[in-house]
């Protein structure tokens, strides 16, 4: 018996449709009704004009691919059975209407071309839609609900007058390497208690929002880009939570992200750039989390917490926006831990209402107000934060005090730490150098503590008290003050005990008309006169210690008794019984321009290397000349001060680096010229979120001063596309960019290696544009370094050492691998050692039997890889 559609002689497991054709089923319907399960429908090119009702879990499929099967519908196809659409073009005839309604089972749709209808799934369906085109619908592109289960994957979802896809209920959906473009709603939608999970995703210009979940709904996103949206790009409300990982916000016309109700937003390693309004809100009771991500370039606030929000940022970058990049509200509450903040036209950090901030550690800088701001009954609480080349360092002017421990405020271009009428600040073991007025204020009214601190180098006075203001201080230097060291104004008060004033261009401590400080237990130093007194004033001074003071105003019993007992410790001043020499530094001294000619000669006496000896004196001839047209207020030539130093193991890079370092401190171009080391093991995680806080960490730790990264082409492993490296690359030049006065980067490893990995990111080729070369030692240099570690140990080369050690370097291979420098000490180590089993053997060795190192202490050729 032969079925209708099906030919003699024909596939049993396939029903043909084709119209006209004998044997075969003249429509899909009839093709669909003659099929059973498990079975193809297999239909001829053709445009069809039916409606269908698919009952069958039967495969229907264009027989000539995509684009030659139309089927034109009245009303909406209905799919109750785990049937698969493959390569059909369906046309809708009511873009507002279901084009598809999967009602159960489990459904696929793969390369079909959707047009004129959404999409939805319902009840306890099942669906995949792959590589399909969904486009022209109204309200939605594709709509789950209930507990449907949809994965679309290589899909396009575009001109969509409304959403591009959402889901209801306790739908599930998940979108892989899907575009959403061109829609008049929000690209992605979860509401109820559905859940949207993407990855690879983008969605471009939607008229909305680019992603929106609300109600309790939650969306997840690794690798998603949310560009050009209308509206905001990511909006989070309800109790709804979104997570997004390694994600890119570009370009929204309003914020980048929004938390608002009791929502929860997560970005993790997430950019986001461009905003037109704030980057990233927090209000109503919701909660965001940040971490080793960046906001930048927003035409409002970089981040703004209102309400009762609270938000944590953990290693984030956040700056260049036309707002205080931080700004706390209502009872919001901020914690940052590592953040990098600034430039910003107003404040760094502004906290008003009841706002609570905690910040540890991180960075303040280059904002055109304050670096951290406080007005209305505001908290804040740093420490270990440095605030940096800001308007003013911080402003306190609410009615809870703000505490800085272990802070930095540097190179305020007005006063480092000013406390507003009636405010309060506590201060401990922070460091206020070179404000560009005075370094503490304290103004009419104000008050609070200042324990173990250090005031240096400031344009005007070191610490300032105004009327009415009455500060604890103790252990407290103030150091190198253009003006007065402390300045106690008319009707000024305080206490400072343990104090240490020094080197101040005016009297060390000025006392105004009716000013009742006390000041126990105060060391004066290198200055001309020690006090400058109002007839008027009732100061306190007891137990002051002069030293190298030219005139004394101080009435005798007011001087310490002789003896000069302990002094306790006092930040940024010498111990007790050191007065006259300077303390030893914590860290290497900076260089200075006296330094250069000895930085130069130390560099000229290094063995060989005479062409890098030549490339790194061109770039201080630059770099001195660069200065020069600066100081007579001309235009400085563009220059790159990053380096790749290509050559083989101990070739010298690491000392050159360090001396480099060293040189543009010297000059002037960094701030301290350290030398940090890092490698792909310092850079580099291990896990999804790893590398680039890794990164970042690594890079603070060289501001100032050099990063050294040998072995950098390790970080891009041939053949490993998705390696972490490719994130520490990214990071590593966006903090280049950042922070291209601070520091100088020095890549270095094999010269053909460090080819490939210039050539492998554009932002390093454009900014690593000089290439220093270490050529190999030969064997006279390798032989010169041996003796140089002779002298350096005390001990000496004998002549017919100094020939073998020579013919040693020339027998060894000089191939790949080869240690030069390096094996030219393990060489030196092998002939102490040789030296030292021989001399043990004598009975009674002389002096320069202990020094000597004779050809017999020469290891063998073979003896040495």
């Amino acid at each position: 018996m032969r079925l209708k559609g099906r030919r003699a002689g024909a596939d049993p497991d396939v029903v043909r449709v084709a119209p006209g054709e004998r044997g075969a089923a003249q429509n899909i319907a009839a093709g669909l009704r003659a099929a059973s399960a498990g079975q193809t429908v297999l239909v001829a090119p053709g445009r069809y004009h039916e409606d269908l009702f698919v009952d069958t879990a039967a495969r229907v499929c264009a027989e000539q691919g995509p684009g030659s099967v139309s089927l034109a519908l009245r009303t909406p196809v209905r799919i109750t059975a785990a049937a698969t659409l493959t390569d059909l073009t369906v046309v809708g005839a009511d873009p507002g209407e279901p084009l598809l309604r999967i009602e159960d089972g489990s459904v696929e749709l793969v390369g079909c071309d959707l047009r004129g209808g959404r999409i939805e799934v319902i009840g306890n369906a099942r669906s995949v839609l792959r590589e399909c085109r969904l486009t022209g619908a109204r309200l939605a592109g594709l709509y789950a609900t209930g507990n449907a289960a949809v994965l679309l994957e290589r899909c396009v979802v575009t001109d969509v007058d409304g959403i591009g896809v959402v889901a209801g209920e306790s739908a599930q959906t998940t979108l892989r390497d899907m575009w959403i473009d061109s829609v008049t709603g929000s690209g992605v939608r979860a509401r109820g208690t559905a859940r949207i999970e993407m990855l690879r995703c983008t969605v471009v210009a939607a008229g909305r929002n680019g992603i929106r979940a609300e109600e309790s709904a939650s969306v997840t996103g690794l690798d998603v880009t949310v560009s050009r949206s209308s509206g905001d790009s990511v909006f989070t409300f309800g109790s709804a939570r979104t997570e997004l990982t390694g994600c890119r916000l570009i370009d929204p016309a309003a914020a980048g992200a929004v938390a608002a109700d009791r929502s929860q937003l997560v970005l993790n390693r997430c950019d986001v750039d461009r905003a037109g309004a704030t980057g990233v809100v927090c209000r109503d009771d919701a909660e965001v989390n940040i971490s080793a991500g960046s906001v930048r370039g927003c035409a409002g606030n970089g981040v703004f917490v209102t309400d009762r929000g609270t938000v944590t940022l953990t290693d984030t970058l956040l700056g260049d926006s036309t707002y205080s990049v931080l700004h706390v509200g209502g009872t919001g509450r901020l914690t940052a831990t590592g953040a990098l903040v600034g430039p910003s036209a107003e404040h760094g950090l502004h906290a008003i209402g009841a706002g609570s901030v905690e910040l540890t550690g991180g960075w303040v800088r280059g904002c055109g107000l304050a670096g951290l701001s406080t007005a209305d009954s505001a908290g804040v609480t740093a420490t270990g934060t440095v605030l940096a080349g800001n308007r003013n360092g911080v402003v306190v002017g609410s009615d809870r005090p703000v505490r800085l421990t272990g802070c930095v405020v540097d190179t305020s271009s007005r006063s480092g730490v000013q406390v507003g009428v009636g405010a309060a600040v506590e201060l401990d073991d922070c460091r206020i150098d070179r404000a560009g007025t005075a370094g503490i204020v304290f103004e009419q009214d104000s008050g609070g503590t200042v324990e173990r601190c250090a005031v240096r180098d400031a344009e005007g006075s070191g610490i300032v008290v105004w009327t009415g203001a009455s500060p604890q201080v103790t252990a407290t230097s103030c150091t190198a003050g253009a003006k007065n060291a402390l300045f106690v104004a008319e009707g000024g008060g305080g206490r400072y005990v343990d104090c240490v004033f020094t080197d101040s261009a005016y009297p060390a401590i000025h006392i105004g008309a009716g000013a009742t400080p006390a000041i126990v237990r105060a060391r004066i130093r290198d200055t001309e006169l020690d006090v400058d007194v109002d007839p008027q004033a009732r100061p306190v001074f007891e137990e002051i210690r002069l030293t190298e003071v030219a005139k004394s105003l101080l009435p005798p019993t007011a001087l310490a008794a002789s003896g000069d007992p302990a002094v306790p410790a006092v930040a940024g001043a010498p111990a007790a019984g050191a007065v006259l020499a300077e303390a030893a530094p914590t860290e290497a001294a900076r260089p200075t321009e006296a330094d250069l000619p000895d930085l130069l000669a130390e560099l000229d006496a290094l063995v060989g290397l005479d062409r890098v000896k030549q490339d790194v004196q061109a770039q201080i001839k630059l770099m001195q000349t660069v200065r020069r047209r600066r100081e007579a207020g001309l235009a400085a030539p563009p220059l790159s001060r990053h380096l790749v130093f290509a050559g083989n193991p101990g070739t010298g890079k690491t000392t050159v680096a360090r001396l480099y370092g060293r040189l543009l401190a010297a000059l002037g171009m960094l701030e301290r010229g350290h030398l940090v080391e890092a490698d792909r093991t310092t850079m580099v995680g291990e896990y999804v979120g790893h590398t680039g806080p890794r990164t970042q960490a690594v890079f603070r730790r060289a501001l100032g001063g050099v990063l050294f990264i040998d072995e950098a082409y390790s970080l891009v492993p041939p053949g490993h596309t998705n390696d972490f490296g490719q994130e520490a690359i990214a990071t590593l030049v966006k903090l280049m960019e950042d922070y291209r006065d601070d520091v100088v980067v020095i890549v270095a490893g094999y010269p053909l290696e460090m080819s490939r990995f210039i050539a492998s990111n554009p932002g390093l080729a454009s900014r690593f544009s000089r290439t220093l070369t270490f050529e190999d030692y030969g064997s006279t240099e390798l032989t010169d370094i041996v003796e140089a570690q002779c002298r350096q140990h005390e001990y000496q080369l004998a002549d017919d050492a100094r020939a073998a050690v020579h013919d040693l370097f020339a027998a060894i291979n000089h191939g790949h691998g080869f240690g030069n420098g390096r094996a030219a000490r393990q060489i030196f180590q092998r002939m102490t050692e040789h030296q030292a089993q021989r001399v043990a053997d004598l009975t009674d060795p002389s002096t320069d039997d202990l020094l000597r190192l004779t050809a017999s202490d020469v290891p063998a050729a073979g003896s040495v890889a």
